[in-house]
């Protein structure tokens, strides 16, 4: 049985992907910063090696996904030098780690590093990102994974690293609380839940992947056979939607009010207008999306309607 140690793995991302990953029977080991009670988790810092050694010297582990990390567009903008160096000095710890103990790593990064090749309207494969640089990036965020992808893949072609990359698009489910760093979804089903404005940016586009579906995905990249050479993986959904269909979809699970829609240009930093990318590469290792926008949105609705709204009621 393969132990598996995954960093980050009390973000929204890391509690799903840790029960996924249990359930298909592998010992995990969950690892973050903060306080939990739990035989199968260490609290950790990624920017401390010694943290992180003291995980790699008790257990023997045979893979690590590396989702520790600052994320999000806008708290890289407020906290940049807090993201720079949690998200590129931990991967350098990782990294070694990994190497020492002949680790596979995972390595999570973002579809932000792809940043302004999106604003041609084609449809981004992985390759495309040789096109790029630091200078074609939109973001601090998008800077920081970059520089990690760049780290990971230094590794790879240099020290022999076993390392593949994963580059998420648009993840959303229940478990999200809202607040201006979470998701557009998670944000827009609380607004209309509580009759508040729905914002939408005029002409954004994406194409959301429910976190069911990609944890999948996550599970199938992780077991692919090393080839040798630096490999990235974009996971997401190809159910492609312009932002004011996502919150019709929306008002309509909520049974809200079309009043809510509030249809407004989109700002000119920090963001791309639309997001087409292929997911072609990761179909021939057998992913398939199955959870529809409007089948996950209700998900959520519901999710929220049991979790936060009640305690919304009692604060």
């Amino acid at each position: 049985m393969k132990t598996i140690l995954v960093t980050g793995s009390l973000g929204h991302i890391g509690v799903f992907l840790t029960e996924y990953l249990e359930k298909m029977g592998y010992n995990v080991i969950g690892s973050d910063v903060m306080m939990r009670d739990a035989d199968n988790y260490v609290r950790a810092d990624i920017t401390s090696f010694e943290d992180l050694y003291r995980i790699f010297k008790k257990d023997r582990i045979d893979i690590v996904i590396h989702m520790g990390a600052e994320v999000g567009r806008m708290r890289g903008e407020e906290y940049p030098q807090k993201m720079v160096y949690v998200n590129d000095v931990g991967t350098i710890n990782v990294v070694n780690l990994c190497l020492d103990c002949g680790t596979r790593l995972v390595y999570f990064s973002t579809s932000e590093v792809y940043g302004r090749l999106f604003d041609d309207g084609q449809t981004i494969v992985e390759e495309d990102l040789e096109k790029g640089s630091a200078f074609t990036t939109t973001n601090i965020y998008a800077m920081s994974k970059l520089f990690g992808e760049a780290i990971v893949r230094h590794h790879v072609e240099n020290y022999d690293l076993n390392a593949v990359t994963i580059r998420p698009f648009m993840i959303y489910g229940p478990g999200e609380y809202p607040s201006k760093y979470r998701t557009a979804i998670c944000n827009f089903v609380h607004q209309a839940l509580t009759g508040q404005k729905i914002t939408v940016h005029k002409g954004a586009e994406r194409a959301w992947c429910y976190i069911d579906d990609f944890v999948e995905g996550v599970q199938l990249v992780m077991n692919t056979k090393f080839s040798g050479n630096y490999e990235a993986y974009n996971i997401g959904s190809d159910e492609t939607h312009t932002m004011e269909e996502v919150a019709r979809v929306i008002i309509d699970e909520t049974k809200g009010s079309e009043n809510q829609i509030e249809i407004i240009e989109p700002p000119s930093q920090f963001m791309s207008l639309v997001k087409r990318f292929s997911i072609d590469k990761v179909r021939k290792l057998g992913y398939r999306p199955r959870i529809s926008l409007k089948k996950g949105v209700h998900n959520v609705v519901e999710w929220q309607k049991k979790e936060v709204l009640r305690h919304q009621s009692f604060s």
